[in-house]
């Protein structure tokens, strides 16, 4: 599993974001060319039938060689029908009013393993890349900057301030805007898979939250009784 998820991830199918695996343009185009020319192998069933067969092979009831004659000779037709058919497939890059710092051309739309990302389309003479700049619209507690999405080397959202390094502010969870009445650090948003997002204190040592909107309750302390 590690392997496929690097691999789609290193080839730009799709960004990782807040934990979740977006598709790219390219990801999605890669896939209705795999359903349009694949549609044996692309499909739930084969995978069942697939595992059934692989099962006999460790029972016993079903010689490997076989199997592998049985799968590979009509993939292979396929493969060699999809390379006729298909060519050489191109995305037009989405074209921007900024402009390249180094010779003039306006910046392009590009997707890289940690997301969106302007380049010049001159490339390879050239290089120039700039970072596209997520603002949440909240000011920074530390200097009252602004508070933009950046992505770790593993591609892993958090939150920094735009005037690092000058500042270092950074936080993995979403900063609102608002302080705790509790101890006036600032209030971030806090939210488990599936459920919807909460408010928490910054301060751990404060542990003061409130209830997910729509809910009952409106704010805990940090034994659990409701204030």
């Amino acid at each position: 599993y590690a392997p496929i998820v690097e691999t789609i991830l290193e080839r730009g199918y799709v960004i990782r974001e807040e934990k979740r695996f977006v598709p790219t343009e390219l990801g999605e185009v890669v896939v209705e060319l795999l359903k349009e020319h694949f549609p044996s192998v692309i499909d739930v069933d084969f995978t069942a039938r697939m595992e059934n067969r692989l099962d006999d092979v460790e029972d016993g009831k079903q010689d490997w060689k076989d199997l592998l004659r049985d799968f590979y000779n009509p993939f292979a037709q396929l493969i060699d029908r999809a390379e006729e058919q298909i060519g050489k497939v191109e995305i037009a890059p989405e074209v921007t009013d900024e402009i390249c710092e180094h010779c003039g051309r306006n910046l392009v739309v590009k997707h890289g393993r940690y997301g969106k990302f302007l380049a010049c389309p001159g490339f390879p003479e050239c290089r120039f890349t700039k970072p596209i700049v997520e603002s949440v619209g909240v000011n920074c507690p530390d200097c009252g900057g602004d508070i933009v999405v950046r992505r770790s080397k593993k591609g892993r959202r958090f939150y920094g301030c735009a005037n690092y390094p000058t500042c270092s502010f950074v936080s993995w969870n979403k900063p609102t805007g608002q302080k705790c009445p509790r101890c006036e650090t600032f209030l971030v948003e806090s939210a488990a898979r599936g459920r919807k997002a909460s408010l928490k204190c910054a301060n751990s040592g404060c542990g003061y939250t409130t209830a997910p909107a729509g809910s009952a309750g409106s704010a805990r302390s940090p034994g659990g009784a409701r204030k």
